[in-house]
């Protein structure tokens, strides 16, 4: 994690850019390995709020109307996509 600390305060930079000699303030944090992001590297997916209620004689599932927001960056994106891609393949989802 690369954070600066400058007159007023401290600032976080995009881990990738860092990496490439770039100096770009963090807009975001990955959801899933915490790296600081800046706009061009920052990835925001929605996610969907269910519910599967058992009322004993069935199951009532429920999709809600509101997403949850969360940024992810593209070495976490590329993870989770690849992942899905394989449980597809094999029928499971």
């Amino acid at each position: 994690m690369f954070i600066y600390v400058q007159e007023g305060g401290t600032t976080m930079k995009c881990y990738v850019c860092a990496k490439q000699g770039l100096d770009k303030d963090a807009v975001a944090i990955c959801i899933v390995c915490g790296m600081g992001l800046c706009m061009g590297h920052a990835f925001k997916e929605e996610l969907l709020v269910k519910d599967i209620i058992d009322w004993g004689f069935g199951e009532e599932r429920i999709e809600y109307p509101h997403t949850l927001p969360r940024f992810i960056c593209a070495e976490c994106k590329l993870a989770r996509e690849q992942r899905v891609k394989i449980t597809k393949s094999k029928g499971q989802i």
